[in-house]
């Protein structure tokens, strides 16, 4: 028994540091047996361990409380020296709770070889499982075609011969594009694609049949189509078309798109997408004025501002400084606004990459994350700022020039461009924000750009209304601090 326990205590160590087959080969040898078991491995969140990943905290388990959708994948080991011929190992499966609603593979039967010691049972779900009483599926390891194989470690107590899966209540969440404005040409026929996201999945049979989009609003004529299912179940695809020329370039068209309500899931991030023909304004593409806030060279870019608040809630107006990553609006070679960035280095006009030279927006590098855009992450506390939950933190389409007359280089009007943005708090409860604004930009020196604009928010369960701030933003980090103002201002809500 004290090689055993030997062994054992090595084998737990192999389990924690995922070594490979490679380095289990070199460790082990036979004396002591050959035996298989599973190998799943959770954190002490409770959350598995990726296969192959390295975590030192993680555990080997014989029971594991699973949430989701996704396709469990549960890794087996076979711990032996090398050897010539297969070796295949039988395994029984036992649904606790009257659910069969899933489906195993392999379904009954593993196998290993010299060069693959290890295999994985996937277990996927095709419908949702109950919770009362609680369903669980039992995973046993029988028998092996190699008589020397053991079933399970040679422990009494843990020999991960049987492996318990408890089902828990699914939390399935759907939303938008983040990027939740489109802009058309306005030609009829002209088509827009965009994805209803379910990161969780979903169960074809609770939402085959029902809409899941609506146009709360539309200026113009449309048709909406969701697209048939694929064997992708994160997303969903729906293609609206529009079917009139949008021809009076003085107006400006646009429809709402809004999410239905859909029992069993939840909206976790964006709520809403505008499809938007904006008004046709006489300007000199060439001037770019939006490459003036962003450089793709440097990933670091930002531009600085300060907002009017009382940040500290303490009774004192001051400039809250602020920055965030901006990046240019990609747009259509056919956008009236379009200005080409790059070719590619290629003859064809496939590749080629167009930027709007009117529009920037605030983004994050890093996916996943978020950037401070108009310094939003100050208005609120106990926000959550990760783009799954707050994806309004990024705003993809956010100022919009106008130069004067057409041509100047050097100043004109900035526009908020209007929308709903989305953010959340710690606790889970979304808010819609609808901002809108405008000011005006001057070049204060070689290089340098001044944006001097109003922001408005509008929540009626946060504010009352609309809340109104004052901000002055830069193309760098090298200003002079503004001058006090002698109006009121905000203060950060709670969320």
């Amino acid at each position: 028994m004290k090689v055993i326990k030997k062994y054992y205590t090595l084998f737990l160590l192999v389990f924690i540091s995922f070594s490979c087959e490679k380095t289990e080969r070199e460790l082990y040898t036979n004396e002591d047996g050959r035996f298989v078991r599973f190998t799943m491995m959770v954190k002490p969140d409770g959350t598995q361990v990726g296969h192959s990943r390295q975590n030192p905290s993680a555990a080997v388990v014989s029971k594991f409380n699973y949430s989701q959708k996704k396709i469990l994948k549960i890794p087996v080991s076979l711990t032996s020296e090398t050897f010539e011929n297969d070796i295949t190992v039988n395994f029984s499966t036992n649904p606790v709770g009257n659910f069969t609603g899933f489906k195993i593979e392999p379904s009954e039967t593993l196998t290993f070889s010299k060069g693959k010691l290890n295999d994985t049972i996937s277990i996927s779900f095709n419908q949702r499982w109950p919770i009362e009483p609680q369903s669980s599926i039992t995973l046993k390891l029988e028998n092996a075609s190699d008589p020397e194989v053991q079933i399970g470690l040679p422990n009494k107590k843990d020999k991960f011969d049987e492996l318990t899966i408890f089902l828990g209540a699914l939390k399935l969440r759907y939303y938008l594009p983040t990027e939740n404005m489109f802009t058309i040409n306005g030609d009829a026929g002209e088509e827009v694609f965009f994805d209803v996201s379910f990161p969780d999945g979903f169960f074809t049979s609770e939402i085959e049949n029902k809409p899941l989009v609506k146009v709360a609003d539309a200026d113009f004529s449309y048709s909406l189509e969701q697209l048939p299912y694929t064997e992708d179940d994160s997303k969903i695809t729906y293609k609206l078309t529009v079917e009139e020329a949008l021809k009076i370039d003085e107006f400006s068209y646009s429809a709402r798109i809004e999410l239905e309500e859909l029992d069993n899931y939840f909206i976790g991030g964006t709520k809403t997408l505008t499809i938007e023909k904006p008004e046709k304004v006489d300007r000199d593409v060439t001037l770019n004025t939006a490459s003036n806030f962003y450089n793709l060279d440097d990933p670091f870019y930002r531009t600085f501002g300060e907002t009017w608040m009382d940040f500290n809630k303490d009774g004192e107006c001051k400039w809250q400084a602020f920055n965030t990553f901006t990046f240019p609006v990609e747009v259509s070679a056919s956008h009236p606004d379009a200005i080409l960035y790059d070719d590619n280095g290629t003859p064809s006009t496939e590749d080629d990459i167009y930027h709007h030279a009117f529009r920037v927006g605030f983004n994050s590098p890093n996916a996943g994350r978020t950037t401070n855009s108009f310094n939003l992450k100050r208005w609120f506390e106990n926000d959550y700022t990760d783009a799954d939950k707050s994806p309004g933190f990024n705003i993809t389409q956010a100022l919009e020039f106008y130069p004067e007359s057409g041509t100047s280089a050097s100043n004109g009007l900035v526009k908020v461009i209007s929308q709903e943005v989305v953010i959340s708090s710690r606790d889970d409860k979304s808010y819609v924000l609808q901002i809108e604004g405008e000011g005006v930009y001057s070049e204060v020196s070689p290089g340098t750009f001044k944006l001097e604009f109003e922001l408005r928010v509008a929540n009626s369960e946060l504010f009352g209304g609309t809340q109104a701030a004052k901000y002055v933003l830069f193309n760098t980090n090298n200003y002079t601090d503004p001058d006090p103002l002698t109006e009121g201002c905000f203060m950060p809500v709670e969320l």
